[in-house]
């Protein structure tokens, strides 16, 4: 190797092993939602925006904020979340302690935005409401729920529900807890949602799907 090479090699290397992992996946994923938000408007893709698992609420705020930089009206824009932690910890990652906070600071983030709306609860409980079941039309969902037992529920009430040309973004979607399970594997066991879905893109440790049919 050219000292040329490996200096130029060196440097990379270096630089890439001093940043923070996290970062690095915010920043990719902010990415990818910004993205997505280009193509429903360049494809008109009518339907309310789902996130599932807001915990600060920073993918959530920087959504309502794509939205609205593409001009995107008529979108209601749904955080859930159980503000509470996890209905169960089999993952070290994936623990109540570190993902600990309330609905009550969340919500100081959307002060005057009429059109977001935090919802509390687990969600084999929350998407069992009257008002959560009456949206019919979801053109943008995102899965942040990080666990596999969380995602079952999740993919049960979007079946149906996301509109044709409209996406499914998974973060964590390969993640493995100790029993083995990821969210990739209840993806794959719903077939009424994934049959209608095509690979869209990646980044990072997730994925997004687009209903063509």
């Amino acid at each position: 190797m050219s000292l040329y090479l490996f200096l130029k090699t060196f440097i990379l290397s270096f630089y890439t092993t001093i940043l923070n992992p996290t970062n690095l996946h915010n920043n990719l994923k902010f990415q990818q939602i910004y993205q997505i938000w280009s193509s429903i408007k360049q494809d008109n893709i009518i339907g309310d925006y789902t996130e599932f698992g807001v915990f600060k609420g920073k993918s959530l705020y920087h959504s309502w904020r794509c939205a609205k930089k593409h001009k995107i009206k008529n979108v209601m824009f749904y955080g859930f979340d159980s503000f509470e932690g996890f209905p169960v910890e089999n993952h070290d990652l994936y623990t109540n302690e570190k993902f600990k906070t309330t609905i009550e600071k969340v919500n100081k983030n959307f002060k005057n935005k009429n059109n977001v709306q935090l919802i509390k609860g687990f969600f084999d409980q929350s998407l069992k409401q009257d008002q959560i079941q009456s949206i019919k039309n979801i053109s943008f969902a995102f899965i942040d729920c990080d666990i596999y037992e969380s995602s079952i529920s999740i993919f049960n009430y979007l079946e149906n529900r996301v509109s044709v040309g409209g996406f499914i973004m998974i973060d964590d979607f390969s993640s493995v807890d100790k029993n083995g399970n990821s969210i990739y594997k209840a993806w794959e066991e719903n077939k009424k949602i994934n049959q209608d879905f095509i690979f869209y893109s990646n980044y990072s440790n997730g994925q997004v799907f687009r209903r063509i049919k």
